[in-house]
């Protein structure tokens, strides 16, 4: 499990019997699985006298048995879960079912006896696992090794991947989804996980991840912990059989055992023309904070958005927080003047304004701001677009926006052509760095919330109405229909090609899959409504939604974005790790979480987050927020260099790694260059395509190599340094635009790295 049952656990209790932890606001099941000793079997492991089989639940003769080995340790509700004997695998199981949904944790012990606790001899653990359901969920099942070292509690690693069997002799390798095994509904075959696919408990280390090094040690073992989370699989009847260990010592990474992870690769090949002499190491060194296309944003405007009300000076002074992006909304009665009628003057102005400072713009268009002028174009009202009125989200307080009927024809209509007018002026302008879909909903950000159909309608006192026939009253459901949203969102894709698209949330229906456009996304509610419920969150947070679409790898070419709440802008940076947490001033009854267990989920690029451009922050608290904004996005290193001059031809190769946690997005120019006596005396341009470069996995996977022969350089014989840069296109508008910068040593602030020393020979003519 992540971080104490795949994710940070809220409390973290002891009683008189154990450990046990207790999760608020979800119900959750743990069971731990101690070494019980050689049982009936007698085969042993190379090196080692503990079995290979822990328990196979053969020899117990009826429920009251198997109950006094798995025993219910603790729980909030007594009997709320049911332990008895399985028979889906053909012999006897351990089944467990969840009796009282309200219990809110409960554990499931089998003693150890300590001399069965070296499994060194072993490669991983492995268990049998049905998931049995009748709604066709998936089951997120997070696993915890206990060892007798200090601080000896190890969880799956978020990018780390166990092997999966539904038939003998086939193996294939199922990724973690942010520290949990995703098993699939009617799963019903052998897991296994390799020991290097655990890391220490963050729990353990105040809650970073980063400071929690130490190595599972398998000849310490004194127990596991699985866990899954019965509020989203209320109709789970999970059945675990053959718990164990799997492997030996000798056979580590070998292909004659399929459930070991393949041992860690070095990185790309060296070009076929690379010699000794010719490779240079570049050294790592911090990429700036703001770097192109990524990182904290401010609001184009503050003062108009207005949160923070205090400190709207901060562009007239030096700035804390360095920034390569700035946000901005614009109704659509801004520029929409009729059907196929526009006016851009407005908001060319602002991107121009933008620009000038050498930054791209992110930007979103709507309709209805709460607590603004409607933004909906005069044309359609005028033309008997019929619009709701509200007063939530204090609208009306300063000014007032109507919701429009999102799915008037006439409307879809118009949102149609205003994002083709759209595409067709700014895909590819260099000014732009992202694109929010926008348009539909409060804000543009695609809900109508408490208006969804499902929110109840309630009296002064609070309590929900009812109908005659006893029924909850809800609130009406504005949202356009899916047809409805699936004609915005085709509008979109098909108007842009090259300008990156993100849309609020992930959603699948019988309509639409987003994961099926080439659009990434953006929460709004970043790091305090986006984790999912296997790590202390809710299905309808964010990543819960990714989980539920079945889009959870769409960063990896689609970008991602987002915003955090104004609230916890600011405090969340008091505390290590960074989160919002103030119990005198809860925000809608609840503490934020952990901003890096959500970076690690969504490998976000860009946050709006406007009070810390805004309010001063000084010591520990401005460092992390500075290195909350360096650690979003992308950053490249070139890690090594291969250069060859001979025989009449330039020979260039590098190697980039990704230290970051997404790729950069766009294929900008990447220019070579050589220079001699401190000049730059000759510049070319190769055709390396610098997007998709995937953050390394665990086992070191996925740096890119790119290699250029130019056949006659031009160059005379002599000693050259040879250089590359990424070119911003901003900079045919503005020279100052901000410099693609690698995190390395010898980046100069000029754009160009130092990739090394090659001598030409023999040069064409």
């Amino acid at each position: 499990m992540q971080n104490e049952i795949c994710g940070r656990m809220k409390d973290m209790r002891q009683t008189g019997k154990g450990l046990f932890l207790k999760k608020a606001g979800a119900i959750a099941l743990a069971f731990v699985i101690a070494l019980a000793g050689a049982g009936s079997y007698s085969a042993k492991a190379a090196g080692t006298s503990v079995s290979p089989i822990i328990d196979d639940y053969e020899s117990y003769a009826d429920d009251a048995a198997l109950q006094a080995s798995w025993r219910l340790d603790w729980s909030d509700k007594p009997g709320s879960v049911a332990i008895g004997i399985g028979k889906a695998s053909g012999s006897q199981t351990l089944k467990l079912t969840v009796k009282d949904s309200s219990a809110t944790w409960a554990n499931i012990l089998h003693p150890i006896a300590e001399a069965n606790g070296d499994a060194s001899g072993f490669e991983g653990v492995t268990f049998w696992l049905n998931n049995d359901t009748s709604d066709g969920k998936a089951l997120d099942l997070g696993m915890e090794a206990k060892t007798n070292a200090a601080n000896g509690a190890f969880n799956l690693k978020m990018d780390g991947a166990a092997q999966v069997s539904k038939k003998e002799g086939s193996w294939e390798t199922v990724k973690f989804n942010g520290g949990s095994l995703h098993v699939e509904a009617g799963f019903k075959g052998t897991v296994r996980i390799a020991w290097d696919q655990f890391n220490q408990a963050a729990w353990q280390c105040g809650g970073d991840q980063g400071k929690c090094g130490a190595r599972l040690d398998p000849s310490k073992m004194t127990g596991f912990q699985f866990g899954y989370n019965p509020t989203a699989h209320a109709n789970n009847i999970i059945q675990i059989d053959d718990v164990g260990y799997y492997g030996t010592s000798s056979s580590s990474g070998g292909t004659s055992n399929p459930g070991v992870p393949a041992a860690p690769k070095t990185g790309p090949k060296a070009p076929s023309w690379a010699t000794v002499a010719g490779t240079h190491k570049l050294t790592y060194k911090q990429a700036p904070i703001d770097n192109p296309l990524k990182g904290f944003l401010p609001f184009l405007d503050a003062g108009k958005e207005g949160f923070y009300k205090e400190g709207d000076d901060w562009r007239d002074r030096p700035s804390q927080m360095p920034y390569s992006l700035e946000f901005l909304y614009e109704p659509l009665s801004e520029v929409m003047k009729g059907q196929n009628k526009f006016d851009w003057t407005h908001f060319d102005k602002q991107l121009n304004e933008i620009a000038s400072r050498g930054h791209q713009a992110v930007f979103r268009f709507y309709l209805d701001y709460p607590n603004k002028p409607s933004g909906i174009p005069k044309f359609l009202l005028d033309g008997g677009l019929r619009t709701h009125s509200y007063t939530e989200f204090d609208n009306g307080k300063e000014a007032t926006s109507v919701s429009p009927d999102w799915n008037d024809q006439k409307l879809i209509a118009a949102l149609e052509s205003f994002t083709a007018a759209l595409g067709k002026r700014y895909d590819g302008d260099t000014r732009v760095g992202f694109i929010m879909v926008g348009l539909i909903g409060f804000w543009g950000e695609w809900h109508t919330w408490p208006y969804d159909g499902w929110t109840p309608v309630t009296d002064d006192k609070g309590n929900e109405l009812k109908d005659e026939k006893g029924e909850t009253v809800r609130l009406a459901n504005w949202m356009p229909s899916e047809a409805n949203q699936k004609r915005v969102l085709d509008a979109m894709d098909k108007a842009f090609d090259y300008t990156r698209l993100v849309v609020r949330n992930p959603i699948a229906n019988d309509t639409f899959q987003t994961k099926n456009y080439d659009i990434g996304y953006h929460d709004d509610s970043f790091a305090f409504e986006t984790l999912p419920l296997s790590m202390g969150g809710q299905d309808w947070h964010f990543w819960g939604r990714a989980i539920t679409a079945g889009d959870t790898d769409f960063w990896k070419k689609r970008p991602m974005g987002g915003e955090m709440r104004p609230e916890i802008q600011i405090p969340m940076w008091n505390n290590d790790p960074p989160r919002y947490n103030d119990p005198a001033k809860p925000i809608d009854g609840k503490q934020g979480e952990d901003y890096y267990d959500s970076l690690k989920l969504t490998h976000a690029s860009f946050l709006m987050n406007q009070g810390v451009f805004q309010v001063p922050l000084s010591g520990d608290a401005l460092k992390r927020a500075k290195e909350g904004s360096r650690s979003l996005g992308y950053e490249y290193q070139v890690s090594k260099a291969y250069l060859d001059g001979s025989a009449g031809k330039l020979k260039v190769g590098v190697e980039i790694e990704n230290r970051g946690v997404a790729p950069f997005y766009y294929d900008w120019k990447v220019e070579l260059a050589a220079k001699s006596g401190g000049k730059i005396v000759k510049t070319w341009v190769v055709n390396w395509k610098i997007s998709g470069v995937l953050p390394n996995d665990s086992e070191g996977n996925q740096s890119a190599a790119f290699q250029s022969i130019t056949q006659n350089p031009k160059l005379a014989n002599g000693s050259y340094e040879i250089l590359m840069r990424v070119v911003n296109p901003l900079e045919k508008l503005n020279s100052k635009a901000v410099k693609f910068m690698f995190a390395n040593k010898d980046q100069g602030t000029d754009g160009w790295l130092k990739l090394g020393q090659v001598k030409i020979s023999n040069p064409g003519k």
